[in-house]
């Protein structure tokens, strides 16, 4: 028996309102304002973005498992502070374990991180424990370059990020 593992995969599909809700997550941060409460996504809009997408393409291609995150591009560190990171990191691995749940045969997990490039690295742990300990997942996305391409924060084999106490 053999096991046909697509490694890089991502939630390049997610339903609109998630998209719509990190543009008004980043328009409240520009404003001063909270941002608006997260949309309600069923699970039904979940499956219609992965079936006639990444489901079809995984099985035209003869691919069995995806290790799946959110999508790269949408990341942004760079956008706004911790809490916006944060918040945003929270919601798209929330988003990512739903379709975990909802095809486990298919889909594994790993996550994005708060890397907020003025943040110390306590969030981004905590994220990582949340991720792997309460949704099963397998590993996290690592930006090397959390300030965006700014050049305005260390990259990350600078000795900044190892300066930091962590948790247990």
């Amino acid at each position: 028996m053999s096991l046909v593992i697509d490694c890089h995969g991502h939630y390049t599909t997610a339903p609109p309102q998630h998209d719509a809700w990190r543009d008004a997550q980043k328009a409240a941060f520009k404003a001063g304002q909270a941002p608006p409460p997260y949309p309600e996504i069923s699970d039904d809009e979940i499956r219609e973005t992965i079936e006639l997408n990444q489901l079809r393409l995984l099985k035209e291609r003869g691919a069995d498992l995806t290790i799946f995150s959110p999508r790269a591009s949408t990341m942004a560190h760079h956008v706004g502070d911790e809490a916006v990171s944060d918040a945003w990191a929270r919601v798209s691995n929330d988003l990512v374990a739903r379709v975990c749940d909802l095809y486990p045969e298919t889909f594994v997990g790993v996550c994005m991180l708060p890397q907020s490039p003025e943040a110390d690295l306590v969030g981004s742990i905590a994220e990582l424990r949340r991720c792997v300990n309460e949704l099963g997942f397998v590993g996290c996305n690592l930006n090397p370059d959390p300030g965006g391409g700014h050049f305005n924060a260390p990259p990350l084999t600078d000795r900044f990020w190892s300066n930091w106490t962590f948790p247990p």
